[in-house]
């Protein structure tokens, strides 16, 4: 911003009455010292003239700022000052934060889910190399009589049991040659 137009700005503030208390004596002393400030503040007064002049004034009664201050500070029957700063955060809505709060979760609902299906459609075509990894698990174990699997000792029932799920490991982590080959080795195992 030039010069030029910070004075201009500060003129055309002026003369509408929207600088401050402070501001407004600011600029009256500056326009002591400062002519083109002067200039500018006399060309504002000239252009907006004609407008106050056709508009009557019209100040509104003292109770309206009262009621009005009283609303947004919830002071219900005091007189506020003008220019008194009314905390804006004793009005502040409670359900702000618990709708952000809902919102955000049915976010993560919505992911979850989401994924959910994304699995559970990806989950059925968990082949490798055209090998069906539950199913070679579920055949390996029926292929026993249950009856037989109760007569062999425990410590032999848990290396093929361990073994049958490594193979099953491998498969589902995409090791073809890994699942392959321990798959082959317990369909030779005879109880």
């Amino acid at each position: 911003m030039t010069e030029e137009e910070d004075i201009d700005g500060l003129a055309a503030e002026y003369v509408l009455g929207s600088l401050d208390q402070a501001e407004r004596k600011e600029a009256d002393a500056r326009r002591k010292t400062d002519a083109s400030l002067t200039s500018a503040i006399e060309a504002w007064e000239r252009r907006l003239g004609p407008l106050s002049e056709e508009v009557p004034g019209v100040e509104p009664p003292s109770y309206v700022l009262n009621s009005i201050l009283a609303r947004i500070s919830g002071h219900k029957g005091r007189t506020i000052r003008s220019g008194a700063v009314i905390p804006l955060l004793a009005n502040a809505k409670p359900w702000r934060p618990r709708a952000i709060g809902a919102g955000a979760l049915a976010a993560c609902l919505a992911l979850a889910f989401g994924w959910l299906m994304y699995m559970q459609t990806r989950a059925p075509t968990m082949q490798v190399a055209g090998m069906d990894c539950s199913r070679l698990y579920k055949d390996f174990w029926e292929k026993f009589d249950r009856e037989r699997l109760a007569e062999v000792p425990a410590e032999r029932l848990a290396g093929v049991s361990r073994m049958a799920l490594r193979a099953y490991d491998a498969c589902q982590a995409g090791d073809a040659s890994d699942a392959s080959a321990v798959f082959s080795r317990l369909r030779r195992v005879q109880f």
